[in-house]
């Protein structure tokens, strides 16, 4: 309940004056009718009316506010409801992620052994090499002859 003395246009004079006549709230003010306010030593029937309407647009905003509240309320459990939607959305797509992660992470350990498996080849293929032309290298230098022969060019 609200005070008498809160409502706009009720100074601490005439809150007593309410006051000693029975008037303890506004929500008990805007209960009342028009008659009964004016028959209240003070009160004529323009300030009866005026106070009236203060009184009753005081409580029509409480209940306004109780619908806005109601409405925010409603606001607020719609976004709660698209949030957690996100959310879910945004898990599926992090095990998405995820499992894709996985499947790239085996597949370079494959090709890093097919890699390393290649490489092997390459070098001792390489290794055969070399060891061939020092052999080569080793025959020319000791004359066997089994170097290319060249041949001779005729005068």
């Amino acid at each position: 309940m609200t005070e008498i003395s809160e409502l706009r246009g009720v100074g601490p004079a005439l809150a007593r004056i309410l006051q000693e006549n029975g008037v303890q709230s506004v929500e008990g003010l805007a209960g009342m009718e028009e008659q009964q306010l004016r028959s209240i030593p003070g009160i004529g029937s323009s300030r009866a009316g005026l106070l009236l309407d203060a009184a009753r647009v005081h409580n029509g905003s409480a209940e306004a506010e109780g619908e806005d509240l109601s409405a925010r309320l409603a606001a607020a459990e719609t976004a709660l409801q698209a949030a957690e939607e996100k959310a879910a959305k945004a898990e599926a797509k992090a095990k998405k992620a995820k499992r894709q992660a996985v499947e790239l992470m085996e597949e370079f350990a494959e090709a890093k052994v097919k890699a390393k498996k290649k490489a092997r080849k390459v070098k001792a293929k390489a290794k055969k090499a070399i060891e061939k032309e020092k052999a080569k290298a080793k025959a020319i230098l000791e004359g066997n002859g089994s170097g290319k022969k060249k041949k001779k060019v005729k005068k």
